[in-house]
C-alpha cells in the first residue's frame, strides 16, 4: 500500500519522545503484561481500590449523581468481526496465509463463532462488574441508600446498557429491598445520555464526515505505518497483498487489535497477544489511544462537536443535583451509557485535568490514557455531603472516577471535597462556554 504522508510538525511531535509513560506502558512492560494495551477494552479494574477519605467532620453523604459505561461486552456488531474474518477467509481461499496467518485465522474463527448472534451484548463479566460497583457504592455510602431511598435509573436504548442498569440496580435492591426505584430507557433518555447513539445521532454532517476522512485518521494511520510497521506485521500473516484499498487494510489492522483486546472480556482462554511483538503492540496502543482522543475527546477542533454535544447531559446533571440539594428527597440519579460520552463529559467538566491535554500522541498516553479513563464499566460518581449542624448550609461534593477520588480545576474546601456552589458555577461556566460553539444538529 502507498505510504501515507503526514505533516512534519506531527512527526516531529512524537518520533523523538521517550516511550516511558506515567502508566508504565513501555515495550518492556507490554512484554510482561500485554493486557496493558487494552485501552477501552480493559476489564473494569476492581482490584485494589483505595479506601476513600473520611468526610469532613460534621458532614454526612445524602445524594450521588452517577454516569456509568456498560460493562464488558463482545465487539459491537457483526461487521466489526467481518472486518477481521473477511480478509483472513479470502486469503485462506487463495492460499495466501502464512503459518502464523493460519494460526491467527483459527483463533479469529473461534472468536467469531462464539460471538455469533450476541455481538455487542453484555458478557457475564460485564454483569458482575456492575454488581460489584453497586455493592461498593452501597457499602461506601450506606446513609444514602438507607430505608426507602428514592433511586432514579436511566439508560440508553442499547441493550447492554439496559442490562448493566439492571445488574447495578438489582444489586442495590438485594442490599435494601425497601428502597424505591424508577427505571427508564427511551429515545428521551438516549438523547441526553449518548450524543452519538439512537435518535441523538442527528449530529452535524460535518462531524460525520470528520469521522470518515478527518486528518486524525491520516495521523493515526501514519503511526501504524511509520512506527508500528504495519506492512511488516501484515506480511507476517499474509503471503501476498489481498487488500483492495487502504481503508480495508487499516480496518483489518485496527479491528484485529480490538478483537485481540476484547477476548479477555468474553473468552480469556482465546489469548492472541503473541501475534504482536512488544514494539508492534506498543505502537498499536499509541495509535488507537490517539484515534479515540481525536475522534471523541477534547482534541482541538474536535471539541467544538464533542464537548458541545455533552452539554445537555451536564446541564441535566447540574439541574438534578440542584433538585437533590434543594430537598427533593432523591438519593441517587444513576445513568448508564457509553465510553464515548465519558470521553467528552470528563474534559467538559475538567475532571483530573482532562481538559488540558497535549496533542502529541505520546504525551496523550500520559495525560489521557483510555486504559485508566474508560475501561469497561467506567464510572463517574459525584457524592454530595450535607452538614449535620443545621447552622451550616455549605453542601460539599466529592468526585470519584472509577471509584478513585478525582479533582476539578477549582479550589477544594478540604482534601478533595469541593463546595457545591463553586462546582456548580464552574460547570455552568463550562456549559456556557461550549454552548457558544454549538454546531447544531441535522434535520
Amino acid at each position: 500500500m502507498k505510504l501515507i504522508k503526514i505533516s512534519i510538525l506531527f512527526l516531529a511531535g512524537y518520533f523523538g519522545l521517550s516511550p516511558a509513560l506515567s502508566q508504565g506502558l513501555t515495550k518492556e512492560a507490554l512484554a510482561e503484561n500485554p493486557e496493558l494495551a487494552s485501552l477501552l477494552f480493559r476489564p473494569y479494574p476492581d482490584q485494589g481500590i483505595d479506601k476513600l477519605s473520611d468526610a469532613p467532620k460534621g458532614y454526612r453523604p445524602f445524594y450521588v449523581s452517577h454516569y456509568g459505561r456498560h460493562g464488558s461486552r463482545w465487539l459491537s456488531n457483526k461487521q466489526e468481526y467481518n472486518n477481521v474474518a473477511g480478509p483472513l477467509e479470502k486469503a485462506a481461499a487463495a492460499g495466501a496465509l502464512t503459518p502464523k496467518g493460519k494460526q491467527v485465522y483459527e483463533k479469529v474463527k473461534l472468536a467469531c463463532e462464539q460471538a455469533s448472534g450476541i455481538e455487542g451484548s453484555l458478557s457475564p463479566l460485564g454483569t458482575s462488574q456492575h454488581q460489584g460497583i453497586a455493592k461498593r457504592m452501597y457499602s461506601n455510602f450506606p446513609d444514602i441508600f438507607a430505608n426507602n431511598a428514592d433511586i432514579d435509573a436511566r439508560s440508553t436504548l442499547t441493550v447492554r446498557c439496559v442490562l448493566s442498569m439492571n445488574a447495578f440496580c438489582m444489586s442495590l435492591k438485594e442490599m435494601n429491598p425497601v428502597m424505591s426505584m424508577n427505571f427508564e430507557a427511551s429515545d428521551r433518555t438516549t438523547s441526553k445520555l449518548a450524543h452519538v447513539y439512537g435518535i441523538a445521532n442527528e449530529i452535524d454532517p460535518a462531524y460525520r464526515e470528520f469521522w470518515k476522512s478527518g486528518e486524525f485518521l491520516k495521523d493515526t494511520y501514519a503511526i501504524a505505518k511509520e512506527k508500528m510497521h504495519s506492512d511488516d506485521f501484515l506480511k507476517s500473516i499474509f503471503s501476498k497483498n489481498i487488500f483492495s484499498s487502504q481503508k480495508e487494510e487499516m480496518d483489518f489492522l485496527f479491528y484485529l487489535f480490538y478483537l485481540v483486546c476484547d477476548q479477555q472480556n468474553v473468552m480469556p482462554e482465546n489469548r492472541m497477544w503473541d501475534i504482536y511483538t512488544p514494539e508492534q503492540l506498543y505502537w498499536m496502543t499509541v495509535a488507537e489511544n490517539f484515534r479515540a482522543f481525536a475522534k471523541f475527546g477534547p482534541y482541538p477542533g474536535t471539541d467544538k462537536w464533542t464537548l458541545t454535544y455533552a452539554t445537555p447531559l451536564l446541564e441535566d446533571m447540574v439541574n438534578r443535583c440542584d433538585s437533590a440539594v434543594n430537598g427533593n428527597g432523591r438519593a441517587a440519579d444513576l445513568r448508564f451509557g457509553h465510553d464515548v460520552v465519558l470521553m467528552a463529559l470528563l474534559p467538559l467538566m475538567g475532571v483530573n485535568g482532562c481538559d488540558n491535554v497535549s496533542t502529541d500522541p505520546l504525551k496523550i498516553m500520559e495525560e489521557w490514557n483510555l486504559y485508566d479513563l474508560t475501561p469497561m464499566a467506567a464510572n463517574l460518581q459525584m457524592v454530595f455531603y450535607r452538614p449535620v449542624n443545621k447552622d451550616n448550609d455549605e453542601v460539599l461534593v466529592k468526585l470519584l472516577l472509577n471509584e478513585k477520588e478525582a479533582t476539578l480545576p477549582i479550589e477544594a474546601e478540604e482534601g478533595k471535597y469541593y463546595s457545591w456552589n463553586k462546582v456548580r458555577q464552574h460547570l455552568i461556566n463550562r456549559i456556557e462556554q461550549y454552548r457558544k460553539n454549538d454546531t447544531g444538529k441535522s434535520n
